[in-house]
């Protein structure tokens, strides 16, 4: 049985009320084909090339109340680059040991090649994010050992070429890099594709860590969301 999850743990990548998307002017590239920011710079995308929105980034005292349904795409983005723990940031112990993806249930395991915009956790907060967590709660999650998870593409907004406005009736949508989509789309979250995947059974994860040590890790974490991380 697990330990009880200490209460008002908020994962990194969670946004909070003060931390609004900044609305930059966007324009059509100069150079090629797909949308731009009018006062562009180099920081606004990334080494694939994609357009990225700009969020506030604020020091955790004045980021407000957290708000666990919505995602800050500078912390997610920030999470899947360097394949670290989305709640407690903690980066892989070992570079080459397989790592845990924790998500949704949506009808069955976790399958090969599968796109997700969910970055890695490690045990410890994964046992606190089935506990915490509305959409895992009561057994509503499926999780898996992943040995690769390569840079796949985004999930943001697509803009017709011809009306130059999002596409209606959409919010963020999926889309690879190096696709002619990708020139129309202002990335919102990172998306990487999961190989070597091997579904595990989270109640023998835990039980390979035990009581005492998943008591201490829930310590250390919210320890982590008290510090201000």
């Amino acid at each position: 049985m697990l330990p009880p999850a200490p209460p008002g743990v908020v994962p990194y990548i969670a946004g909070y009320s003060e931390e609004a998307l900044l609305n930059p002017r966007i324009v059509r590239h100069l150079f090629f084909p797909g949308v731009a920011y009018a006062d562009e710079t180099p920081h606004d995308r990334d080494s694939f090339g994609m357009l990225w929105v700009r969020p506030t980034l604020l020091p955790r005292r004045r980021r407000g109340e957290p708000r666990l349904r919505e995602v800050h795409p500078y912390r997610q983005r920030r999470a899947m680059a360097n394949m670290m723990c989305q709640v407690c940031t903690r980066p892989p112990e070992d570079l080459d040991a397989p790592l845990l993806f924790l998500m949704r249930d949506t009808g069955g395991p976790v399958k090969e090649g599968e796109r997700t915009a969910s970055p890695p956790v490690c045990v410890p907060c994964a046992g606190i994010s089935i506990q915490l967590c509305h959409a895992l709660r009561r057994g509503h999650y499926v999780a898996a050992r992943v040995e690769h998870a390569p840079a796949w593409g985004v999930a943001g907004l697509v803009y017709d070429p011809d009306t130059f406005t999002p596409h209606p009736g959409k919010e963020l949508e999926r889309v690879e890099y190096g696709t002619e989509r990708a020139l129309w789309t202002v990335a919102a979250r990172a998306v990487v594709a999961l190989y070597g995947v091997t579904p595990v059974d989270l109640e023998e994860e835990f039980a390979h860590l035990g009581t005492d040590r998943l008591e201490g890790e829930f310590a250390r974490v919210a320890g982590l969301v008290g510090a201000g991380r």
